[in-house]
């Protein structure tokens, strides 16, 4: 892992533990173990290095979400159920982001494009079943995505997640 590495990932862990408002600069530095100057010289600011994280955490998790052999609900959601497990402090960082109010519009705007992509997905997928309704019930799906999300990140537990995948599973295919 290069220098530049450790900086995003000492920062998706710091921003993701303290939030963003809380978290320096100087703190990344010292969580990578560079120079504060060296931060500097990769990032223009710690908003250009929210901005970065995020894009680079949107990025891994939709390229992991998107190897799927064969695309169906059942292959999302198990993908999306591994991804929550693999990916809990990058989606932490982003419901901290979601709710803050001085996050930094870009970010905002690269989530909302995010989520409008996975609303596109559901609703292809539900369109076979749920026909002329499949915009609203994958608008529906994901807000209870969001909430499965959201709780599993507060109190992580597996055997309570699989359950629900299970259940999801069987009301959507």
């Amino acid at each position: 892992m290069n220098k530049k590495e450790k900086i995003i990932l000492s920062a998706l862990l710091l921003f993701a533990q303290h939030g963003y408002s809380e978290t320096s600069v100087d703190k990344i530095a010292q969580h990578a173990q560079v120079s504060k100057g060296l931060t500097y010289a990769h990032f223009k600011n710690k908003d250009d290095l929210l901005r970065v994280v995020i894009e680079h955490s949107i990025q891994k998790m939709t390229a992991e979400m998107m190897e799927i052999e064969e695309m169906n609900l059942q292959a999302l959601f198990d993908n999306l159920f591994k991804s929550l497990k693999k990916n809990k402090e990058v989606i932490r960082l982003c419901f901290l982001l979601v709710i803050h109010p001085e996050t930094p519009d870009l970010v905002n705007q690269m989530l909302e494009g995010q989520k409008q992509e996975l609303l596109k997905l559901l609703t292809s997928l539900l369109e076979p079943k749920y026909k002329a309704d499949s915009s609203r019930e994958a608008v529906i799906l994901l807000a209870t995505i969001d909430g499965i999300t959201l709780d599993y990140v507060v109190n992580p537990n597996s055997k309570n997640l699989k359950a629900t995948e299970k259940y999801l599973i069987e009301k959507y295919t």
